[in-house]
């Protein structure tokens, strides 16, 4: 019992059946412990997606809220008398006193009133004095805001924020300062400015106790990407390249309010006030799925105890399927090995001899069908790779295209449309059943095209010539079957020749009752006499890796026309051109019903 156990633990087939048992029962057991660990993780991260926008939304709306107290602060003053009177000169010392008392009383409440603001000031053009709430009374040329207020006065826009990111001023580094112009109470005339302070330090308290885990932060940042405040503890750099990453998937992401960039969930909503503040949250994945890691360590956990025991299971029934099988088994080694005359008689009267009859059976036509097999498999390898390399080149389209570009770039137009019109009319014709017989006037009408397209291309002059027997005309012959001789003749011939100019003849002769030839002639570079041997070697014994376009069109010719059919490769001599030859047995021909004609040159 142990000796049959442990060869059954040894058996590759049957650990194939266990296994697969055991897959069959674990499925289930994983599909339910990757929907807690999905559903764990989405409802997590639903859960913080929500909170994350709530606290941007509500930090936003804490910024726009400030934002809006201090325009409107700047509207009352701007129509307070107390601060209208103090823009004019007064001639009496001690009204100018009790007024400038009355100002710093007006402007200290309406910094107490917004809350979070370091100054408030007002600027009388008369006077030319600054009247401030921490720097009392003095002449703009003394004052820390001139610069400012300069600049505002020098714009045509009625009030203005100010911050590092539309100056220079070192003064900005920690505040930004909202400026605003006094005008007289029919609303013309420029009397004085209001300028508020805002400390930065000011966000970045009202972020500080913000958490969002170690790894987290949130940014304030203004329109030109600038940082204002922010929670990070990383270096200024690395701070601006996390925020510009932000702003641009942000950008890309047509300003969705949520989106993962670089596994880091990021939260964005800008002010629509005049500021156009922005707040960036940004919290890590790694982060947000620590709190999911002990559903997801439980679940493994019991999914493993779950497919233990299914392993066991498994076992269990496959050694009882093991032992009935073993004579079924030995009949299929020897099999394996080749032995097909072998036959078993003492099979059981059950499922299992039915199949051992069958095997007895199949050993006796197996050979056969092997070997049909592997011709079969052979033509069909060899008929896949003719079609698969028998297209057009993707290079030809390639550099067709790009020969289309340049005379789009030209405006050359007559070009463009004759180039479209023919490798229109190539496309349609490659692309139909590579294994239909056509015409032959098809085919040459598909050289014409190819041919004219290469003319284009190089600026060369090709002619070429076709000499048709007229019983002839309406022969079918496989689709693509002269295309690559005349590229080799061009490629490997003309093209090689100083001038680029050169002449290929296409005829068709029937040279007895029983043959027929096609024939591509070309004056070309011709072929050396080792090299012309060299090809003929290489195409009767089949080589594909030399000579590809030969060696197919002379395997097509053979497997359509049979072994009576002939391909010849002759040379005219060295520099004088090269001879295709393709000799066919005329009962193997077809012809069209309607015969087709073509004009005879290019």
């Amino acid at each position: 019992m142990r000796v049959s156990f442990l060869s059954f633990i040894r058996k590759s087939f049957f650990v194939k059946v266990i296994f697969f048992l055991f897959l069959l029962s674990s499925i289930p057991l994983s599909i339910f412990a990757f929907v807690t660990v999905h559903v764990s993780n989405q409802t997590v991260m639903t859960k913080v997606n929500a909170l994350n926008l709530q606290v941007v939304n509500q930090l936003n709306e804490q910024i726009e809220n400030t934002m809006v107290r201090i325009q409107q602060l700047s509207n009352q003053f701007g129509l307070s008398p107390i601060i209208t009177n103090s823009l004019n000169v007064q001639s009496n010392y001690f009204d100018y006193v009790v007024q400038m008392q009355e100002l710093l009383r007006t402007l200290d409440a309406g910094k107490t009133t917004i809350g979070d603001i370091t100054d408030i000031s007002i600027y009388a053009v008369d006077s030319g004095e600054v009247i401030s709430t921490t720097d009392s009374i003095v002449p703009i040329e003394q004052s820390r805001y001139e610069k400012l207020i300069r600049s505002v006065e020098a714009s045509n826009k009625a009030f203005q924020l100010i911050d590092d990111t539309s100056s220079n001023d070192p003064f900005l580094a920690d505040n930004s300062f909202f400026l605003r112009k006094l005008t007289y109470s029919n609303g013309t005339g420029y009397r004085g400015m209001l300028v508020i302070m805002l400390p930065k330090q000011a966000l970045q308290k009202a972020i500080h106790n913000i958490n969002l885990g170690p790894d987290g932060a949130l940014y304030i940042v203004t329109s030109e990407n600038k940082v204002i405040a922010t929670t990070s503890l990383a270096s200024s750099p690395e701070i601006a390249k996390h925020v510009d990453k932000a702003i641009e998937s942000w950008n890309g992401s047509k300003r969705s309010e949520q989106f993962l960039v670089d596994h880091s969930l990021y939260t964005i909503k800008q002010s629509g006030n005049f500021h156009k503040w922005i707040v960036i949250s940004e919290i890590p994945m790694d982060q947000l799925s620590e709190s999911t890691r002990f559903i997801t360590r439980t679940a493994l956990l019991l999914l493993f105890l779950l497919m233990l025991l299914g392993l066991v299971g498994s076992l269990v029934i496959g050694y009882n399927l093991y032992r009935p099988l073993q004579r079924l088994k030995r009949h299929m080694r020897s099999i394996q090995q080749g032995n097909f005359s072998n036959s078993y008689s003492d099979y059981p009267k059950n499922e299992l001899g039915e199949l051992g009859m069958m095997l007895n059976n199949m050993a006796f036509r197996l050979n056969s069908l092997m070997e049909d097999l592997q011709q079969s498999e052979e033509l069909k390898r060899r008929s896949e790779i003719t079609v698969l390399q028998a297209q057009i080149n993707p290079h030809f389209l390639y550099n067709t295209l790009n020969t289309i570009s340049m005379f789009a770039m030209l405006k050359d137009y007559n070009k463009i449309r004759s180039m479209l019109h023919r490798l229109v009319s190539m496309l349609r014709y490659s692309m139909e059943s590579y294994e239909q017989l056509v015409p032959l006037s098809g085919e040459l009408n598909y050289i014409t095209d190819y041919i004219a397209m290469l003319q284009l291309r190089y600026d060369s002059q090709i002619i070429v010539r076709t000499e048709i027997d007229e019983q002839l005309q309406g022969m079918l012959i496989p689709k693509l079957l002269l295309q690559p001789l005349i590229e080799n003749s061009l490629f490997h011939g003309i093209f090689g020749k100083e001038t680029d100019q050169g002449t290929i003849i296409v005829r068709t002769v029937s040279l007895t009752e029983d043959t027929v030839m096609i024939q591509i002639e070309d004056d070309g570079l011709g072929l050396e006499p080792d090299r012309l041997e060299q090809l003929r070697q290489h195409i009767k014994h089949g080589d594909r890796g030399k000579s590809i376009g030969m060696m197919n069109v002379s395997e097509r010719v053979r497997l359509l026309f049979g072994e009576q059919s002939e391909f010849r490769l002759e040379s005219k001599g060295q520099g004088e051109g090269t001879i295709v030859s393709i000799l066919i047995p005329r009962h193997r021909l077809e012809f069209a019903k309607e015969e087709h004609s073509h004009d005879g040159s290019i």
